[in-house]
């Protein structure tokens, strides 16, 4: 028999004494009783509600754990900005950050942050970071062309298969199926960290429910985008540091055709500057028809033979002098195959009102980690086009 049973049957026999007493007016044996009743009653409950609570663990049915307040995006705003600025959080607010602290902080120098900005400083959190990522959308981005990896580590390193050209060997019933090896190469990462200090007055900022990338967002994504691009660009030329010249739009048709291995056809893509793209946009072929051809379903974009034209500054593809010529680059192939860009998810914002002190202003330190590694250096061609 369960305790509360017992319990219950010792508090059934106490009430029926005191009714007992109740009636033949034995009002003092009746008080003595009820004291015992109450403490009965209180025994039974006891035992009853820790039997109820072992059989919902059993069952997996126990109360719920109260459930981590939600923030829209605005409370989210206004608390990072608040902990990024230094300034206290009400009660509510420290609620949203303690439930929703892994989207706040980042891990500092030394230790793990939790509300010192000198520390390492705060993840951006996901509704200001979209508007960083709306911004980056008004440039050339090459790591759109990219293979993106979102790693948590600075470093390191997987296994890859480079091109087979091997085939299946048959066999007879019963026989040993014949052995080749594999080469595998490794792919390995590191990641470095690219900041930029950007001030801000002390009177743009009074408000804290301002979007802190609102007002950074424009100049941190434009930088952001360059340095992504020179780096990108700095580790494809570091691969291909002989490229082929070329003076007429079949020999960037053989390229394309020949050249580039079949594998990475389908996925192929035409990358160059202006200065190459002025170049190709003047060919016609024998019937004087543009070799340019409008993409009808994207805007001012342009196909060469079905493949994709993808025009690139030359502030990031520069054009080259060499003994009097200008030679523009073209890379032929897919760069998605070629590059494998490495990037730890999120800006990291910290600040500091000390270090402009003599111009009320804020510092405020913007960092991104990323990194770039090649992938497979066959999926990528470059060529040069005389361009003067």
């Amino acid at each position: 028999m369960k305790k509360s049973d017992e319990l219950k049957k010792v508090v059934n026999e106490i009430s029926t004494k005191v009714e007992a007493a109740q009636q033949a007016e034995q009002f003092e044996e009746a008080g003595k009783l009820a004291d015992e009743l109450t403490a009965a009653v209180n025994s039974y409950k006891a035992a009853k509600a820790l039997e109820d609570a072992e059989l919902d663990a059993f069952k997996g049915t126990a109360a719920p754990v109260k459930a981590a307040p939600k923030a829209d995006a605005a409370t989210m705003n206004r608390v990072f900005n608040k902990l990024v600025l230094g300034r206290p959080l009400d009660d509510a607010e420290r609620e949203v950050y303690a439930a929703n602290r892994k989207a706040f902080d980042s891990p500092g120098t030394p230790g793990q942050v939790e509300a010192t900005a000198a520390k390492g400083g705060y993840l951006v959190p996901t509704e200001q970071l979209n508007i960083l990522y709306e911004y980056r959308r008004m440039y050339s981005q090459l790591r759109d062309y990219c293979n993106v990896f979102q790693i948590s580590k600075p470093t390191g390193k997987f296994p890859a298969i480079g091109a087979e050209t091997g085939k299946l060997t048959s066999f007879e019933e019963i026989t040993q199926i014949t052995a080749h090896d594999v080469d595998f190469s490794q792919v390995t990462w590191e990641t470095v960290d690219y900041g930029d200090i950007i001030p801000i007055s002390n009177q743009l900022i009074a408000d804290a429910d301002f979007s802190i990338m609102s007002i950074i967002g424009q100049r941190l994504a434009r930088k952001a985008v360059n340095t992504e691009n020179d780096v990108i660009v700095s580790a494809i030329n570091t691969e291909l540091s002989s490229p082929t010249t070329i003076t007429t739009y079949k020999q960037l048709l053989k390229a394309l055709n020949v050249t580039l291995d079949r594998a990475f056809f389908a996925n192929a893509r035409i990358f160059l500057n202006q200065d190459a793209f002025q170049w190709l946009s003047t060919l016609e072929d024998a019937m004087n028809r543009p070799l340019l051809v409008p993409d009808v379903a994207i805007p001012d974009s342009y196909r060469f033979r079905g493949k994709e034209v993808v025009v690139v500054p030359n502030s990031v593809m520069p054009t080259v002098t060499v003994s009097s010529d200008d030679l523009a680059p073209i890379y032929v192939g897919s760069m998605a195959d070629f590059v494998g860009f490495f990037e730890r998810a999120g800006v990291e914002i910290a600040t500091s009102t000390d270090f402009m002190f003599d111009k009320y202003a804020t510092a405020m330190r913007a960092v991104l980690r990323f990194g770039v590694s090649i992938l497979d250096d066959d999926a990528l061609i470059k060529l040069q086009v005389k361009v003067n």
